[in-house]
């Protein structure tokens, strides 16, 4: 997903008429408004981005998979007891 064309699709999307017009239309009246607008971006991707969905970008994909580990410092082994408990 082009990261360029989905904000230009967002930006192009602001005015409410066009908003509704978009959402209640044919999906394929969809992609023609995409095409007429000079936006290169796949139907899918534009719903999504309308409903706020987006894919993850590679750094944030590396953190959620692990690949990342970050500045994780484990915490200090517990004090040793002083006196030994009488039994």
């Amino acid at each position: 997903m082009s990261a360029e064309q989905v904000q230009a699709f967002l930006k192009w999307i602001e005015d409410a008429k066009l908003r509704a017009a978009f959402q209640a239309a044919t999906p394929e009246a969809r992609r023609a408004m995409l095409i007429q607008a000079g936006l290169d971006i796949p139907l899918e991707e534009a719903e999504a981005a309308l409903k706020g969905e987006r894919e993850l970008a590679d750094q944030e994909l590396d953190k959620v998979a692990g690949g990342d580990i970050g500045f994780i410092v484990p915490p200090p082994p517990p004090p040793a007891p002083t006196e030994l408990p009488s039994y």
